[in-house]
């Protein structure tokens, strides 16, 4: 008798015979096209056509025990108990704020393209419920999706649907009568009642994306917005005052001071911070940025729980490289230390009654600050991390093989070869070799300008077309100069000569490096989750995915059908992510489950291999239900 991930749900011979048969009659029409198929400059997109539910297909996906791409924001309960976490990588993360032990991981109805990405994430105060939302929903419905999960449980046991936008930021007024809803595009601000769920409030009069929101006390909101004003509400949510937003164009992070008489406000454009009034949003003062680079941004910001110190952090790198939290005295008036938080953005911080702060990276990794400055909990990626890969990412002549390095600026050199299945460190990065190919960022032919970590990228002078607020990250033009590759935060493109998309894929996390095999046929990306991956060149297919560990011995390579190799120990990192409808918590089953039917050496020796067509594997599970184990 064969076990789900619920052990109490046996999945019946019969059934699984009759699946078996099934899959076998179902090979001939799921094969997939071969690799050394003529690349074609007239692929374009298929039409897009909406879902009405979340895919039934299983889908496969990375599961380390940690985030694998950037925590965006973090949440507590009142008691801080309880901190929840969420990222891009489409999970809600529980952890116990003690130990920074994971008690839970909170799966959402996803797909295989945006639909799931997490941006915003909130604890009730009592810590039952926790809410959350992003791109969530939209792609199987007319709207988005508010998510609702019970603490205790992991069950999804509510959704608020008809969100006019994806959702940036979520947040519950401190006695938990409401929360508030910030909105992408101009949709703005909403407030909902949670007594029963009811809309009480809507502010649409904004010219830009709400990113922001707080309550004080006494049940007063203010907001930010990328439209540049800052807006203040009573507890009946009517406007008490707009004002330009002093520091900068792009405020994002705000929040009031322990007796709300103060305002921290935090920007995406600018280095500065600005200390406003809780009454009527006036300038009082700014803290002291001095060594802190023009360049940098003072996303997060954050009060002590006794007001006294104020903190603030986000994309910022000292000398060393960390990210560091900047922490002044006298209410931010007086001197600041820095505190060495973390190798990537900080993007949250939150008080703790102790004195001391929580906050949110996108290494992705979180940590915790005691009132002296000590660090005294830090929770780290398992994945490598590959900021700044484009100058330390070769690959073989045929993309067998990859040389990338685990940490920034070329520390901790590998190689992975797939024919021999190995993964090796060095002491130092390898020498030149004439057969590995560097990514190929000039030509005569193309002029590509702008394309280092900028929202607007060129080609000849003209500005490529980018989703709104993306960056670009990486490039490798072809050897025929008639097409290349670019990178971004949330896709993979590939453009040809004249600036035109040829295709454009959702990317798991941010596209660090791109290059191209030799004959022109294969893209191989490292993306922001810690792998690697291989693409054919003519639809943007993916064929092939690695994932290192970070501790420099595992690994484990996989294909898009779930067939896969692992070195001991790796294989649990890879399973299947299983949505049970739109209003209902997916279910997670660890690909070893199924070694017997995955574990495919040689399907994974052929599958770049000219004319090899890798079959998908049809399902052989029931609907186990799954998170229902309680918190110890």
């Amino acid at each position: 008798m064969i076990y789900c991930a619920n052990k109490n749900h046996p999945i019946q011979p019969m059934y699984f015979i009759l699946t078996i048969l099934l899959w076998v009659i179902m090979m001939a029409g799921c094969a997939q096209s071969p690799v050394s198929q003529t690349p074609s400059e007239s692929v374009t997109e298929p039409p897009v056509v909406k879902a009405s539910a979340p895919p039934q297909e299983p889908i496969l996906r990375l599961e380390t025990g940690m985030h694998t791409a950037g925590i965006f924001r973090i949440s507590m309960d009142a008691a801080e108990r309880y901190l929840a976490t969420c990222s891009s990588d489409k999970t809600v993360r529980v952890w116990d704020v003690a130990t920074g032990h994971l008690i839970r991981t909170l799966r959402p109805p996803i797909d295989q393209k945006e639909d799931g990405m997490l941006n915003a994430v909130a604890v009730s105060p009592d810590g039952r419920i926790i809410a959350t939302g992003g791109w969530t929903g939209r792609n199987w419905g007319d709207s988005h999706s508010i998510y609702f999960f019970d603490l205790e449980t992991g069950s999804l046991i509510r959704q608020i649907t008809g969100i006019p936008s994806s959702i940036n930021h979520l947040t519950f007024s401190a006695d938990g009568r409401f929360l508030a809803v910030c909105l992408y595009g101009k949709k703005g601000i909403q407030a909902y009642e949670t007594t029963n769920w009811s809309l009480r409030a809507w502010d649409n009069q904004f010219g830009d994306q709400s990113n922001g929101a707080d309550f004080d006390t006494s049940g007063r909101m203010v907001t930010t917005s990328y439209d540049g004003y800052l807006r203040l509400y009573d507890s009946s949510f009517n406007r008490l005052a707009t004002v330009v937003s002093p520091g900068g164009k792009q405020p994002l992070q705000v929040r009031f001071s322990p007796d709300g008489l103060m305002i921290a406000v935090g920007y995406k454009d600018t280095n500065k911070v600005d200390i406003l009034s809780g009454k009527d949003l006036t300038l009082l003062y700014q803290p002291d940025v001095t060594g802190v680079s023009v360049s940098s941004e003072l996303i997060s910001v954050c009060w002590s729980t006794d007001g006294q110190f104020l903190y603030a952090a986000g994309r910022w790198t000292d000398s060393l490289g960390f990210n560091p939290i900047r922490k002044w005295s006298l209410a931010g008036k007086g001197s600041f230390t820095d505190q060495t938080a973390s190798h990537n953005t900080i993007q949250d911080i939150h008080s703790l009654k102790n004195g001391g702060i929580i906050y949110g990276a996108s290494d992705p990794a979180f940590g915790v600050f005691d009132s002296d400055g000590n660090r005294s909990l830090f929770v780290s990626s398992l994945t490598a991390n590959f900021m700044d890969s484009r100058d330390f990412f070769h690959i073989s002549p045929d993309g067998s093989a990859v040389r990338f390095c685990f940490e920034q600026k070329g520390k901790r050199p590998a190689q992975f070869s797939i024919p021999d299945r190995t993964l090796t460190l060095y002491s130092e990065y390898p020498p030149e070799n004439p057969k590995i190919i560097s990514p190929r960022i000039s030509t005569f032919s193309l002029s590509i300008t702008d394309w280092k970590n900028n929202y607007s990228p060129k080609l000849n002078g003209n500005q490529l077309k980018l989703k709104k607020y993306e960056s670009s990250r990486s490039l490798a033009i072809a050897l025929d100069n008639k097409s290349f590759l670019l990178g971004a935060d949330w896709t993979l493109y590939r453009f040809d000569n004249n600036g035109n998309v040829i295709w454009k894929n959702s990317s798991p996390s941010v596209v660090r490096a791109v290059n191209i095999t030799e004959d022109g046929l294969l893209a191989v990306v490292v993306i922001g989750d810690g792998t690697i991956r291989w693409y054919r060149m003519i639809d943007g297919k993916e064929l092939l995915a690695l994932f290192p560990h970070n501790d420099g011995r595992r690994w484990v390579l996989w294909t898009p059908f779930g067939y896969y190799a692992a070195s001991p120990g790796a294989e649990d990192m890879i399973g299947w992510h299983r949505n049970n409808g739109a209003d209902r918590e997916a279910d997670f089953f660890p690909c070893a489950q199924f070694r017997s039917i995955y574990a495919r050496s040689d399907v994974i020796d052929k599958v770049l291999s000219p004319g090899m067509k890798p079959r998908p594997f049809v399902w052989p599970m029931k609907n186990p239900a799954a998170n229902n184990r309680k918190l110890p």
